[in-house]
C-alpha cells in the first residue's frame, strides 16, 4: 500500500511540474495567417456549405515561439456556389476561411478572408447560336493564396 502512495505523490509531482513549465501567450486580433487552398474547387460541383481545406504556408509566431505551424489546417467552407447555365450565364463560386488549429489544439478564429471567382459569360455568343452555349464555370484552383487574420485574441498554451 505504500508503494502505491509513493507511486502516486511522484506522479502528481510530475503533473504539477509539467503544468508549471506550460506558458500561456497570446494571439493577437488581426494578426495575418496565409493560407492556400488544398484542391480546386469548381461551381460544377461545389455546394454551400461544402468543408474546404487550406494550407499555412507560414509559421505564425508569437514572441519568438511558434503558435501556429506552417502546414497547419485551416477550414472554411463554400458560401455561395451558383453553376453555369443557359443563355451563356455564368456561375459563381466564393469561399471563405473560418479557423486554423493552433499547436495546442486551441480552435484560432479567422476573418476578412474570401475567395471568389465568376465563369465567362457568354450571353451574346448564346444568343446568336440559338441559346446552345452555356456560360464559363467558376473554379479557384488548387494553391490559391490569400491571408485571413486573426478575429479575435486566442490564448494558447504552449
Amino acid at each position: 500500500m505504500l508503494k502505491i502512495k509513493n507511486v502516486f505523490f511522484v506522479l502528481l509531482l510530475l503533473t504539477i511540474s509539467l503544468n508549471c513549465l506550460a506558458e500561456d501567450v497570446v494571439l493577437k486580433a488581426g494578426t495575418a495567417v496565409p493560407v492556400k487552398l488544398e484542391s480546386t474547387i469548381s461551381s460544377k460541383n461545389a455546394a454551400v456549405g461544402q468543408i474546404v481545406n487550406f494550407r499555412v504556408t507560414a509559421p505564425i509566431m508569437v514572441d519568438g515561439k511558434t503558435v501556429i505551424e506552417s502546414g497547419a489546417i485551416a477550414t472554411g467552407q463554400v458560401v455561395r456556389a451558383k453553376k453555369n447555365g443557359i443563355l451563356g450565364k455564368e456561375g459563381e463560386l466564393q469561399l471563405t476561411i473560418n479557423s486554423v488549429l493552433a499547436v495546442d489544439g486551441t480552435k484560432v478564429m479567422l476573418s476578412s478572408a474570401n475567395l471568389s471567382d465568376e465563369g465567362n459569360n457568354n450571353l451574346i455568343l448564346s444568343l446568336f447560336l440559338c441559346f446552345l452555349i452555356k456560360g464559363g464555370s467558376a473554379e479557384i484552383p488548387a494553391g490559391m493564396e490569400c491571408t485571413p487574420i486573426v478575429a479575435g485574441a486566442t490564448t494558447i498554451t504552449l
